[in-house]
């Protein structure tokens, strides 16, 4: 091999430095540099499970937001329905507590005129009964009394209103 140029016992002497070498690196650095990136691609598939478990919560918390916010939305159009019935019943209540107040009302004033006209035609009663029994004296020219006179106007309008209606009025 000197022919080619090549030293044998150099060579020999180079390939075990080589191989000296190569053990000392396989184990004081390939190990621990290969040991390095395994525990850093754990680490990275670590990360990659835990950002994709934390992107399906966030999914997971998302729908539930979601479906407590049309919750939220279908209690409060529940409550605003709620809210608008009730307005609605109190307005129709008070309507009718109105109408009702109004019919009594009216009722009253009914009574009351009622009774304002009885006590004028009483009253209109009274004075035709005093003017008969002045008129009645005058012609008589006599003197009676009030309930003689009384009893006389009465004989008379009974006999003059008997298709009238209408209570007549004692002497008080």
């Amino acid at each position: 091999m000197d022919a080619l140029g090549i030293d044998l016992p150099r060579l020999i002497f180079q390939m075990v430095n080589f191989l000296i070498l190569l053990f000392l690196l396989q184990r004081l650095l390939f190990k621990p540099i290969l040991r390095l990136m395994d525990q850093r691609a754990t680490k990275i598939r670590e990360s990659v499970d835990e950002a994709e478990r934390m992107r399906k919560m966030a999914e997971e918390l998302r729908a539930a937001n979601a479906a407590a916010l049309e919750a939220a939305k279908k209690e409060a159009n529940d409550l605003i329905n709620a809210a608008t019935h009730a307005a609605n019943q109190i307005t129709e209540k008070a309507r009718e507590d109105a109408r009702a107040e109004a019919e009594r009302i009216m009722a009253r004033m009914r009574d009351e005129i009622r009774l304002e006209r009885d006590r004028a035609i009483a009253d209109v009663r009274h004075q035709a009964v005093d003017l008969a029994i002045l008129a009645a004296g005058k012609v008589l020219e006599q003197s009676l009394t009030g309930p003689q006179h009384y009893q006389i106007v009465r004989d008379f309008l009974e006999k003059a209103g008997q298709g009238e209606s209408g209570s007549m009025v004692s002497p008080n």
